[in-house]
């Protein structure tokens, strides 16, 4: 009697471990689907625009450095 109510419970628990499970895999999925992902071609394809960026605003701070020395002279 006491193994038949052990077994009872242990099933009960894992079906009810199997519905948790189920509802956080949802819930998951649902606040993946919320996040703002992008591709790795997409991030790969931002990065090189910032490079190009911080390359182009390193040589107008230079540009701009050249003319204010010359302004000073």
């Amino acid at each position: 009697m006491a193994r038949d109510k052990l077994q009872q419970l242990l099933s009960e628990l894992q079906q009810q471990g199997a519905v948790i499970s189920s509802d956080l895999r949802d819930a998951l999925e649902v606040a993946m689907g919320k996040l703002p992902l992008v591709s790795q071609r997409e991030f790969d394809i931002q990065a090189a625009k910032l490079a190009r960026a911080e390359e182009k605003l390193a040589q107008l701070e230079a540009q701009v450095r050249d003319l204010e020395s010359r302004l000073d002279d």
